[in-house]
C-alpha cells in the first residue's frame, strides 16, 4: 500500500496524465480512485481470475468501466476476465500480443535439443526430464540443453550428453535457441502466452508443444502434444529426428 500511495503521490506531483500498470490491478484500483482524470491502461500477462482485484465479477466491472484501456496478451487470458460476466468484449478491450525480431537468414543448426523456463511440473520439466534421457540413449549424435532452475522442486536427470544450466540473459538464449535444432514448451498448466515457444520458432527451432491455454495461439504448429507424457514426447521428438526432410521443413 505504501508503495502505489507513493506512486499515486508523484503522479499528481508530476502531473501525469496517462500509466501503464502491468499485472497488477490493485493498483490500477487503487490510483483511479485517487486520481479520478487520471487515465489507466492495464496489461494483463496471466489469468485475470488468479490475481486480486481481478477475481471478482465486481472489480472486473469496475476495471471495464473505469480504465483507458484492458490489454490481454492473448485471447486466452481476454476469455479468462470476462467468465462470468455477460459480455464478452467491450471497446476498452484488446489482445495484443507479445513479439519478437525475426532473423534475416537461417542459421546453422546442431544436433541439440533444447528446454528452457522454470524447472517445475507446471512447464512439464519432469515430463522433459523422463522422455530426453530416452532419445539421448537412442540417437548418440543427438545432445540437450536445458537453462533455467527452480529451487521448491528437485530433479535429478542426468546424462553425459544433457547439460543443466542456470539462468542465463535473454540475448544470449536467443543466440542459443539459433544453434539448435528442437525446442521442447510443454507445460501442463495453462500457459497464458508461450513467450518460450514463439521465441524458439523464431529462431529456427522446430517446437514441440502442449495443449495449454493460449500457447496454441504463438504460431500455427504442427507438433503439438496429443497427450503430455514422457511416451508422447519421445514419440515425437523421435518423428523429427529420423526424418531429417520433415524436421527442415518445419524449422
Amino acid at each position: 500500500h505504501k508503495y502505489i500511495k507513493n506512486i499515486g503521490e508523484q503522479i499528481s506531483k508530476k502531473k501525469i496524465d496517462i500509466v501503464e500498470i502491468h499485472n497488477r490491478p490493485e493498483y490500477a484500483f487503487y490510483l483511479i480512485k485517487n486520481n479520478p482524470s487520471l487515465q489507466v491502461n492495464l496489461i494483463f500477462h496471466n489469468d485475470p481470475n488468479t490475481i486480486r482485484y481481478s477475481n471478482k465479477i465486481e472489480y472486473k466491472n469496475f476495471l471495464l468501466t473505469n480504465c483507458n484501456k484492458i490489454i490481454f496478451v492473448s485471447k486466452w487470458v481476454k476469455k479468462k476476465f470476462f467468465d462470468g460476466l455477460d459480455i464478452d468484449h467491450k471497446n476498452n478491450t484488446d489482445v495484443i500480443y507479445n513479439f519478437i525480431n525475426p532473423i534475416n537468414k537461417f542459421p546453422n543448426k546442431k544436433k541439440t535439443i533444447i528446454f528452457s523456463g522454470k524447472l517445475n511440473k507446471s512447464k512439464g520439466f519432469d515430463i522433459f526430464g523422463s522422455a530426453i534421457i530416452k532419445i539421448l540413449n537412442k540417437y548418440p549424435e543427438w545432445n540437450a540443453l536445458v537453462y533455467g532452475n527452480e529451487q521448491r522442486e528437485i530433479f535429478s536427470f542426468k546424462h553425459p550428453r544433457l547439460k543443466i544450466n542456470n539462468w542465463i540473459n535473454h540475448k544470449k538464449l536467443l543466440k542459443i535457441y539459433e544453434s539448435c535444432s528442437i525446442s521442447v514448451v510443454n507445460p501442463t498448466w495453462d500457459e497464458p502466452f508461450g513467450r518460450t515457444a514463439l521465441e524458439s520458432a523464431s529462431r529456427g527451432c522446430a517446437v514441440i508443444t502442449s495443449n495449454s491455454g493460449g500457447l496454441s495461439e504463438t504460431f500455427p504448429n504442427n507438433l503439438i502434444l496429443k497427450k503430455n507424457n514422457p511416451k508422447e514426447l519421445v514419440k515425437l521428438i523421435s518423428e523429427l529426428i529420423d526424418n531429417k526432410d520433415f524436421l527442415h521443413k518445419i524449422q
